[in-house]
């Protein structure tokens, strides 16, 4: 799975493989010493796409450096990498620190949804 990113300031637009945390926070997956992770170490301020059958969803928020053997299994679990096995020796992983959220259908209707509801949507089950 592939999301767009855009790191504020920056004039790139990103294709990274992504995931999302069980508090629903998106997982970065991107090369160290690249032009993303140069980007996020210069300006941490983010927007990610992530497109699918039903429209898209924006999330916005802040990018930090994440070193914890936990999240490379959280990402892990939703989006398989062979480059996971690298973090820290090439690769390494942001978390976004979600601010906004918002929904764009199909139809072009663009919706903001609370934060604290996106964690519950992800964190219960899918009816």
């Amino acid at each position: 799975m592939n999301a767009t990113v855009k790191v504020a300031w920056d004039a790139n637009v990103y294709r990274v493989p992504h995931a999302i945390d069980p508090q629903g926070r998106p997982l970065l997956l991107c090369r160290s010493g690249g032009a993303l992770d140069r980007a996020l170490t210069s300006n941490d301020a983010v927007v990610i796409r992530v497109a699918g059958a039903a429209g898209q969803v924006w999330i916005s928020g802040w990018a930090a450096p994440v070193v914890e053997r936990e999240a490379v299994l959280d990402f892990a679990a939703a989006n398989p990498q062979g480059d996971l096995l690298d973090v820290g020796r090439g690769y390494g992983l942001y978390r976004i620190d979600v601010a906004e959220v918002r929904l764009q259908r199909a139809s072009g209707e663009l919706i903001e949804i609370d934060v604290a509801d996106y964690v519950s949507a992800l964190s219960g089950p899918v009816t």
